[in-house]
C-alpha cells in the first residue's frame, strides 16, 4: 500500500470516528445544558466629583503664546488654591504648544491679519476632585479666571468593588430565574450551576478614575459672571451581565 492509498485510508477511518462521536454526544450529559444571560443594576449616590478644567490660547510666535498661557494658567491656579482647594486636588492632565492646524486656523479666520495671530496654539488641562456640592463652585472660579475650555464633571464612588459585586450578584439571581423559567416551561428540572463568566457594560458609568467609578456630565452654555451653574449630583450606575450555564436533571 502506497502512501497515497494509506493517507485516504486513514482519512476514511478518522471521518468514520468522528461520525461515531458526534452521534453518541448527543446524549453526552454535558450537552443537557440551558445557557442564558443575566443582568443586574446598582445605583448610589456619588462620592466626589471630577471637574475638568482648560483653556486655549493663541499667538503670532511660539513665545508669545507661551507668555499670554503662562499668566493664564498661573490665574486659574491662583485663583483655585486661593478659593481654598488643595494643590492635592488638582492634577495638571495636558499641556501643550503647537502650530495651529491648518484646517482650524481656516475655520476660525479667513482674515490674513487674524490669521496672522493666530499661528501658535496653547492648551492646558486640569482636573479637580471635590465634593459633589462644591463641583458647581470650582468650575465657576476656574472659568472666571481664564479656563475657556472647562465644562465636564465626572461623578465617582470611592468603593467601586462593592458596587461591582452587588450588581454581579443580581445579574447570577437574574440569571438563575430566567433559567427557572426555561426549565419549567420545557417540562424539565433546572440543575446545578455549571459555569458563569461575568461582562462589565455596556452601562451609564464610563469608566474608572482614581480608583473610583464614574458618570460624565456635559456642561453647555456656561455664562461667567456672579451667578454659578446649578450643577446637580448624578447618582453612579453600575450594570453587569452575567452568562450562565445550568445543568438540566
Amino acid at each position: 500500500m502506497n502512501f497515497v492509498t494509506r493517507a485516504a485510508v486513514l482519512l476514511i477511518v478518522m471521518a468514520g470516528l468522528a461520525s461515531m462521536c458526534a452521534a453518541q454526544c448527543d446524549n453526552c450529559p454535558e450537552r443537557r445544558n440551558i445557557s442564558v444571560n443575566g443582568a443586574g443594576v446598582v445605583t448610589a449616590d456619588a462620592d466626589h466629583a471630577i471637574i475638568h478644567v482648560g483653556y486655549k490660547l493663541y499667538g503670532s510666535d511660539a513665545k508669545s503664546a507661551y507668555a499670554g498661557a503662562v499668566e493664564t494658567s498661573n490665574a486659574v491656579m491662583d485663583a483655585l488654591t486661593g478659593s481654598g482647594i488643595p494643590k492635592a486636588d488638582i492634577e495638571s492632565t495636558s499641556q501643550v504648544l503647537r502650530h495651529t492646524d491648518l484646517n482650524e486656523l481656516n475655520q476660525l479666520s479667513p482674515n490674513d491679519g487674524e490669521r496672522a495671530r493666530m499661528q501658535f496654539t496653547v492648551t492646558q488641562s486640569w482636573t479637580i476632585r471635590a465634593r459633589p456640592d462644591e463641583a458647581a463652585k470650582a468650575l465657576n472660579i476656574a472659568i472666571t479666571a481664564g479656563a475657556n475650555e472647562s465644562g465636564w464633571v465626572q461623578w465617582i464612588v470611592d468603593d467601586p468593588g462593592r458596587l461591582e459585586a452587588e450588581a454581579s450578584a443580581r445579574a447570577l439571581a437574574n440569571a438563575h430565574a430566567i433559567a427557572g423559567q426555561i426549565a419549567q416551561q420545557s417540562g424539565v428540572h433546572l440543575g446545578h450551576l455549571v459555569s458563569a463568566s461575568q461582562n462589565q457594560g455596556p452601562f451609564a458609568m464610563d469608566g474608572n478614575f482614581g480608583g473610583g467609578l464614574f458618570r460624565n456630565t456635559p456642561i453647555e452654555g456656561i455664562q461667567i459672571g456672579n451667578q454659578q451653574l446649578a450643577i446637580n449630583s448624578r447618582r453612579v450606575e453600575v450594570r453587569m451581565t452575567i452568562y450562565a450555564v445550568y445543568s438540566i436533571e
